[in-house]
C-alpha cells in the first residue's frame, strides 16, 4: 500500500543520512561536552519566562598528535588542565 498524501501536497521523500553530517556541530566544549542549559527567568510575580544558560567557550591553540589545532573548549577545562595549550609561534626575526 503506498504511502497517503494530503491533498494538494506533494510527497517530499526524507533526505539522505549523508546531509545531516555536513551540518555544524552544537556549540560544546570538545573535551567535556558541555552544551547549553535550559532554565526560566522567575520575576518577582513568578512569571517564568524561557532562557539558556550557554557555556563559556573559548577557541583554543592545543597540541594534538604533535600538530596544532584549534579546539572549542569551554573554560573549566581550561582551568583543570584538561587542555595542554600549544607554545605560542616565535616569528624570526627580521632585518
Amino acid at each position: 500500500m503506498p504511502p497517503r498524501r494530503l491533498a494538494g501536497r506533494p510527497h517530499v521523500a526524507s533526505p539522505p543520512a549523508a546531509c545531516y553530517a555536513a551540518r555544524l556541530m552544537a556549540r560544546a566544549c570538545e573535551i567535556c561536552g558541555k552544551q547549553r542549559s535550559v532554565g526560566h527567568n522567575v520575576s518577582h510575580a513568578n512569571n517564568k519566562t524561557k532562557r539558556l544558560w550557554r557555556p563559556n567557550l573559548q577557541q583554543v591553540h592545543v597540541t594534538v598528535g604533535g600538530n596544532g589545532k584549534r579546539l572549542l573548549v569551554c573554560t573549566r577545562c581550561v582551568r583543570s588542565g584538561r587542555v595542554l595549550k600549544a607554545a605560542p609561534r616565535r616569528h624570526a626575526a627580521t632585518g
